[in-house]
């Protein structure tokens, strides 16, 4: 009879544990791509969303035929609001949107709700000094500052952009 001493087992073993904590190695890595992948899908779902709310409202004020009156508050959403100066609109609620700008007025698929937007009066520059009479109306540029905010599948992204927009009435 041969004498064994079985290492051969115990290279296997060892072989088969590297391979067992290679696979699960593997696995964590792939569960934490793709969790990455998903988040930034739904970062970009947010993003295009946010742009498209950006869009109507900035169509919505270059398709005005006359200068639109500015509120301090909304009565009906769109409109022209004061320059929310004291409000950083990137820290707002969804609730505070949703009482203080203008919703996009089509559903967006795989969008969890509604971007909203809102229009702010920047200022008026005229083309030249108007010298004498202040009450004249003199020719310039409007500006206007047009903020958008929207979510993705989830409220756990949110983008938050803005816009200005020079316009002459």
């Amino acid at each position: 009879m041969k004498y064994q001493q079985g290492a051969t087992l115990a290279i296997s073993l060892m072989l088969l544990f590297i391979i067992t904590i290679l696979g699960i190695s593997v696995i964590q890595v792939t569960q934490m791509e793709e969790k990455m992948s998903a988040n930034y899908q739904d970062k970009l779902l947010s993003f295009t969303a946010a742009e498209t709310a950006l869009k109507e409202g900035e169509d919505w004020l270059l398709n005005q035929s006359l200068l639109p009156q500015v509120y301090s508050s909304c009565p009906a959403h769109p409109c022209v609001q004061e320059l929310h100066s004291s409000v950083d609109l990137s820290e707002q609620t969804k609730t505070w949107w949703q009482a203080n700008a203008a919703a996009y007025s089509v559903s967006l698929p795989d969008v969890l709700s509604s971007p909203y937007y809102l229009i702010e009066y920047i200022q008026f520059i005229p083309d030249s000094p108007t010298l004498g009479n202040s009450s004249l109306k003199s020719t310039g540029v409007y500006y206007y500052q047009v903020t958008a905010r929207a979510s993705g599948a989830t409220d756990s992204s949110v983008t938050v952009i803005q816009s200005t927009i020079a316009r002459r009435f």
